[in-house]
């Protein structure tokens, strides 16, 4: 992995060193020139094992989600690069036949070379040092029938293969490791991809049916080779797998297909390993493109193209993970806060009597600075560790999800490491001192008698100081963010300008529980205010995934100054209830005084269990939601069966009902029939029209294109979230769809979009939002492959999201023909008055069809699938973020072993006086239900509005207004957070429950 966040890693990585070293330095000084009070500090590292052992489990935890995060990012770059190597080897570009010198996307290329390519490319790459091989190829999509098996795939590359040149390119080797000696293979004998091998359970030896144009050809496997390019693999970018593959000797295919000295590719070989060839792509595709300018040639930079996409892929999903992350980070942070703002509590005294001969507050600072970084330093290596494991645990996730699409393996790489740990460290470390300077601020008296500080009821210039600064900082934040519509500044300034106008209010003497109850009940409703009444007020803004972490964090932080602001009003409660368990009331009373009279204690936990909790609960029920409109009635647009071919298998086909009853096949319950093509196969190079020259949306860029037949168009259920002016209805595009030529619709996925993000090579509408009801017509300019020349159209719709199985460029099949002339593959789709036997009927379809290369397709089992795998995905982010949880049950028990400490007198005292052990344990475990109960409500109520706000903004298309909230799935988290807090509990309160009278009384 290259970069975090746009950020080099390798840059990071020195400048964390650098920091790292400093705090290292700043500690070694203290050793130095304080070595007692170096001393004094970490001598209470060893005097309390279990306690440290604790401390440093929750220390470490902001570690270990850095780190896990960064894992996962190395593992996808890991597994997506290493596929890509494997499935290309020593093929590193292609020269095809192209108008474009550069060529994005070749995955088969049927399109035959002139007859004196190979010679012209020969005399280019001998003027080219960095190539060590040309080789031609010739690929053909046929299906393949092992009738031995009985079973077949109905769309496969057959690749011819030069033998002479193939050494060059490291040769074909079988699933042993071997070399197959493809020179000495019979004319009617292929080598089969291992791929392809499963599929139709074929072996060395077997015979297997090939269909060339309708035409049988029985063939000997002769090798099962590993699957590779040569072996006619084909793989996406993303390394998604597209085609099974087989290869024969060249001039054999030649033969088998009626063109002797055909070609479609040539491929090239740079010199080097099959990764270092890299290093020459630069040179070598640019003199490619020189040489070979101007004579309708394209070269694919092959390698590069999928390499780049696959580290894209990547640092995307190390972004996902570090961002959601950020939640427990901040949790980790709070909980470093607590733990140092309860280690003085413990030490006041101490501190008190270190003061009163003498000692000033920096030493005070220097000592638990001292103290954190032994922590950290332990914490980060454990932090780092675990972190390594949760990578394989989310590694083993991915796996079973994408696994049979792309080879998953756990890798991690050092620097990563080395960044987490460092990261890890400098946090911890920031997060001692920020709260040991805090900490140092204690009145000598009232410390050494261990008293509540004296607070002065004076008005205090610091309270105008931070008050001037919040106003400043948040005014000027919202103004900016107002004026230049970013939407991270213009939030966070009116989240905290009210801090600003809260202190100057309380520095005139104004009471504490109104204003600032104000500011977080100004700070809930500013984030969950509907869009609508957002947008009327401040207008409209983008907001993407780094407002999740904000505007969670926001919530959070409102929310719990309401509650800490009003907790006598919530403990009242909680004692009256204590009215119906008798015997209990006293513990109850006491559970109920401690979190009141700790306020800055109480607010960090509930914050911590809040942060957590409302990221969880956003997860899972957006994800919910995403189900429930993914797979909702509207997402197969009226279609229940899709059946797929090549364009000349379709011509073959001729009418495909009649020809379906021709085979057999009952066609009664199909009440109607529409066609999909694509001229392309894959992607179709588009750009915006009426364009300034400067613009970049000049530039032709990638997006699927299909045409429609009227029969399409009459019968599909499609809606629209966008709408050209002009076009009311639905009803009034689809009629202009079906009458006018040069008019077209396309996806939410080809407009502008708020999503995290998006491949720079594909085609975005611009000025078009995915949130806009209504927009002018756009024009789109369409590349014909036969001449280079830009063909126009008009942008009338955006199709509605809710309508998962339509993705692309969409105009009417006569449209399509003009631009194109011919088009490479054919969809139809069947209306089934059934709709519960459309897998069936599908594999009906694809039996009957086989022959002509027909893959049927269940379109709403190829939804749910789909479904699946985005679903399991997010079950592994959810996942990934529930090690958040760590941090607060982690914190409950630090709280929990301090608070027998912190006590120890006090429960003495309570044992003295008659109380029983049972209830001694009983307070503390009410006391910890109270905080983590509060924490669970706040944090799951945050995330169901917020989720709910989402949902109802349009977020999933105009049609979907149905809430789903999974309970199931909440339920198991809140329970099994709430029972393992109480657990952390239990176990301490045990503890303090056996503590003899007269020894706690003794305690100092």
């Amino acid at each position: 992995m290259n970069d975090i966040l746009g950020i080099p890693i390798t840059g990071l990585m020195i400048a964390l060193l650098i920091l790292l070293s400093l705090c290292l330095l700043s500690v070694a000084w203290v050793a130095w020139r304080r070595p007692v009070i170096f001393k004094l500090g970490t001598r209470n590292i060893p005097r309390r094992k279990a306690q440290t052992v604790l401390i440093v489990v929750g220390l470490m935890l902001s570690t270990m989600i850095i780190s896990a995060a960064l894992g996962t990012g190395d593992t996808v770059n890991y597994s997506m690069t290493s596929d890509i190597y494997t499935n290309l080897g020593q093929v590193d570009e292609l020269v095809v036949a192209s108008h474009e010198p550069e060529v994005t996307t070749v995955l088969t290329s049927e399109d035959v070379l002139p007859s004196d390519s190979l010679e012209r490319v020969d005399r280019a790459a001998a003027a080219i040092p960095e190539i060590d091989g040309v080789m031609p190829l010739l690929d053909a999509r046929v299906p393949v029938i092992n009738h031995g098996a009985q079973l077949a795939e109905p769309d496969v590359v057959l690749s011819g293969i030069d033998s002479s040149r193939l050494d060059a390119f490291g040769g074909l080797k079988a699933t042993d490791g071997t070399a197959i000696d493809f020179a000495g293979l019979d004319e009617d004998s292929v080598v089969v991809s291992e791929r392809l091998s499963g599929e139709i359970d074929a072996i060395a030896g077997d015979t297997v049916t090939i269909y060339v144009d309708d035409v049988a050809h029985e063939v000997t496997v002769a090798a099962v080779a590993e699957d590779s390019w040569l072996s006619g693999v084909r793989r996406a970018g993303g390394g998604g797998l597209e085609f099974s593959g087989l290869a024969m000797p060249l001039e054999a295919m030649q033969e088998l297909i009626g063109q002797p000295g055909a070609i479609t590719s040539i491929a090239i070989s740079n010199d080097g390993t099959v990764r270092d060839s890299l290093d020459h792509n630069d040179t070598v595709s640019t003199a490619l493109r020189d040489a070979l300018s101007g004579e309708g040639y394209g070269v694919s930079e092959l390698k590069q193209d999928r390499v780049d996409a696959g580290e894209k892929i990547a640092t995307t999903l190390t972004t996902i993970f570090i961002v959601l992350g950020l939640f427990s980070v901040a949790s980790g942070v709070l909980l470093i806060v607590l733990i140092f703002t309860m280690l003085a509590s413990e030490r006041r005294s101490e501190m008190g009597m270190e003061r009163a001969v003498g000692a000033h507050r920096r030493q005070l600072v220097q000592q638990f600075v001292a103290e954190g970084s032994g922590y950290a330093i332990l914490a980060g290596i454990v932090g780092a560790a675990l972190g390594v494991a949760a990578t394989f645990g989310i590694a083993a996730g991915l796996k079973a999800i994408v696994g049979d699409y792309v080879p998953v393996e756990p890798h991690v790489e050092p620097k990563s490491m080395v960044v987490a740990y460092s990261l890890g460290a400098v946090i911890t470390f920031a997060s001692v001192v920020i709260s040991s300077w805090k900490i140092s601020r204690i009145n000598i008296v009232a410390a050494i008698r261990d008293m509540p500080d004296y607070v002065s009821p004076k008005r205090k210039k610091s309270t105008f100081v931070w008050a001037t600064l919040f106003t400043l900082l948040g005014g000027f934040m919202t103004l900016s963010g107002s004026s230049s519509s970013e939407v991270m500044l213009f939030t966070n300034g009116m989240c905290i300008l009210p801090f600003g106008i809260a202190l100057f209010l309380r520095f005139f003497g104004v009471p504490s529980r109104p204003v600032f109850t104000a500011v977080g009940l100004w700070i809930v409703t500013f984030w969950l205010m509907p869009e609508s009444t957002f947008e009327s007020l401040f207008g409209t803004y983008d907001i993407g995934i780094e407002s999740f972490f904000t505007g969670g964090i926001f919530l959070v932080l409102g929310a719990t100054i309401v509650i800490v602001q009003n907790n006598d009003i919530l403990l009242k409660g909680v004692s009256l209830a204590g009215n119906l368990l008798r015997g209990k009331l006293p513990a109850v009373r006491t559970a109920v005084a401690y979190p009141g009279a700790a306020v800055g204690r109480t607010g960090m936990t509930i914050a911590m269990f809040s942060l957590i909790i409302f990221s969880l609960v956003m997860m899972a029920t957006m994800n919910a939601n995403s189900q429930e409109s993914a797979l909702g009635d509207t997402a197969n647009a009226g279609w229940e069966v899709r059946a797929d071919t090549r364009s000349s298998y379709a011509n073959t086909i001729g009418d495909i009902e009649a020809t379906l009853q021709a085979n057999g096949v009952d066609t009664s319950g199909v009440n109607a029939i529409g066609t999909l093509t694509n001229p392309s196969e894959f992607n179709s190079d588009l750009r915006v029209g009426d364009r300034p020259d400067d613009d970049d949306a000049g530039e032709w860029k990638q997006y699927t294109v299909f045409g429609m037949d009227t029969a399409f168009i009459e019968n599909s259920e499609l809606t629209f979230q966008g709408r050209a002016n002009g076009y009311d209805t639905d009803e009034a595009i689809l009629q202009a769809l079906a009458t006018n030529p040069n008019l077209a619709v396309l996806d939410t996925w080809g407009v502008e979009s708020d999503d995290l993000a998006g491949d720079p090579d594909a085609f975005i509408l611009t000025d078009v939002s995915d949130d806009d009801k209504t927009f002018e017509p756009r024009s789109v300019e369409l590349m014909d492959p036969r001449t280079g020349q830009p063909h126009t159209v008009k942008v009338i719709g955006v199709i509605d999201s809710t309508i998962g199985s339509l993705h692309g460029f969409y105009m009417h099949q006569d449209t399509v023909d003009a631009i194109y002339g011919e088009t490479s593959t054919t969809s139809y789709v069947l209306s089934l008055d059934d709709k519960d036997s459309a897998d069936a009927f599908a594999k009906d379809v694809e039996a009957a069809l086989l022959t002509n290369g027909v893959q049927g397709v269940s379109i709403a089992d190829e939804l749910k699938e789909m479904q699946k795998q985005e679903a399991g995905f997010t079950y592994i982010i959810e996942g990934f973020m529930a090690l958040g949880l760590f941090v607060g049950v982690a914190a409950v028990g630090v709280i929990a072993f301090r608070s027998v400490v912190e006590r120890r007198q006090q429960i003495g005292m309570l044992r003295a006086m008659g109380w029983r052990r049972e209830l001694i344990s009983f307070s503390f475990v009410a006391e910890s239900a109270f905080i983590v109960g509060i924490g669970l409500l706040t944090g799951t109520a945050l995330g169901l509005q917020l989720s709910n706000k989402l949902v109802q903004s349009g977020e999933f298309g105009e049609a979907y207004d149905k809430f789903v909230i999974p309970w199931p799935v909440l339920l198991v988290i809140l329970g099994s957070t709430f029972a393992a807090a109480l657990l952390m509990t239990w176990i301490p309160s045990r503890q303090a429950a056996r503590i003899a009278p007269a020894e706690a009384l003794r305690y100092e």
